[in-house]
């Protein structure tokens, strides 16, 4: 397990989807200084999707994980394995396990994000 998520945050915009999994609760950043911020130990996963502004354009997605470095390439596919307890992706040279304890409506919301907003690059797998 690379860390247990805290705190799932889930942000459906105009222009965007953002999914992030972090070790810690943000609310706590608000008593933290700016140096413990900037020089943060926090561990987290972010998903995220950008719509284009225009037909011309193409959707982007980007991945960023404290534990793991790199990109996607355009064509690149993502697999995700979870359950109520344990949340595992994996892309071309990377793979990451994050501890869960979801409610069965984080669950659920997880579940219908990842399978609307994210089917193009993400394979589902129970």
């Amino acid at each position: 397990m690379n860390f247990h998520c805290e705190e799932l945050t889930i942000e459906d915009k105009q222009f965007g989807c953002t999914i992030t999994f972090s070790d810690s609760n943000t609310s706590e950043d608000q008593f933290k200084s700016v140096e413990e911020i900037i020089n943060s130990e926090e561990k987290y996963l972010l998903i995220q999707r950008n719509y284009p502004e225009d037909d011309f354009e193409s959707d982007f997605y980007h991945i960023e994980s404290s534990e793991i470095e790199g990109d996607l390439n355009s064509d690149e596919k993502i697999t995700v394995k979870m359950d109520q307890e344990k949340f595992e992706i994996a892309w071309p040279g990377a793979h990451l396990e994050i501890g869960l304890n979801l409610t069965d409506k984080e669950m659920k919301e997880l579940e219908e994000i990842l399978g609307k907003r994210f089917k193009d690059r993400i394979r589902l797998e129970k």
